[in-house]
C-alpha cells in the first residue's frame, strides 16, 4: 500500500485553512469585475448627457450637475461593494450582527482597519484579500475619475466658449 509521509499529515491542516484565502481572491475578483462594470456604465452615461448638452448648447453649471451625479454614483458603487463583503461575512456566519459586518467590511475593504471586530483564526486571510479588492477597485474609480474629470474640463470649455460667442454676437 501507499503510505503518506509524516510530514504531509501534519500540513494538511493547514492547507484546509486555505479555503479562506481561495474564496477571498474570489470574491476579490468579482467584486472587482461588477466594479470595472458599474464604472464603465457610469461614465457611459456621463459621457452620453454631456454630448446632449453640447449639442443642444445648454448651460456650463448643468455639465457641473452631471459630474457630481456621477463622482456620487461611483461612491455609491463602493458602498454597494462593501455592502456585498459584509453581507458575505453575515450569511456565512463569520460576522453574527449584520452593522458589525458592514462596519468590519467598510473598515477593511478602506485598508482603515480600526480591527475591533476580528475574525476567527480560521476565516482571518479574508481580511487583507478584502482590502485588496478595495484597493483595486479604488485605483479603477481613480483612472475612470481622471477621464470623467478629463472630459468634464472639455465639455465645459466647449459650452462657455459658445455662451461667450453667442453673447458677444448679441
Amino acid at each position: 500500500m501507499f503510505d503518506i509521509p509524516m510530514c504531509v499529515l501534519l500540513i494538511l491542516p493547514d492547507v484546509a485553512r486555505f479555503e479562506a484565502f481561495g474564496l477571498g481572491c474570489v470574491l476579490a475578483v468579482m467584486i472587482t469585475l461588477f466594479h470595472v462594470a458599474g464604472l464603465n456604465r457610469i461614465a457611459d452615461v456621463y459621457q452620453r448627457k454631456t454630448k446632449k448638452l453640447v449639442a443642444n448648447e445648454r448651460h456650463a453649471l448643468i455639465a457641473s450637475w452631471y459630474f457630481s451625479g456621477t463622482v456620487l454614483l461611483m461612491l455609491c458603487l463602493h458602498i454597494v461593494n462593501t455592502c456585498i463583503w459584509g453581507s458575505i461575512l453575515f450569511g456565512m456566519k463569520l460576522i453574527p450582527n449584520i452593522h458589525d459586518a458592514f462596519y468590519f467590511a467598510a473598515n477593511t475593504y478602506t485598508s482603515l482597519g480600526y480591527g475591533d471586530v476580528p475574525l476567527s483564526l480560521d476565516w482571518r486571510e479574508l481580511s487583507p484579500l478584502m482590502a485588496i479588492s478595495g484597493l483595486f477597485t479604488f485605483a479603477c474609480t481613480t483612472g475612470q475619475l481622471f477621464n470623467v474629470m478629463g472630459q468634464h474640463r472639455d465639455v465645459v470649455a466647449k459650452l462657455t466658449s459658445r455662451r461667450e460667442r453667442h453673447v458677444a454676437a448679441v
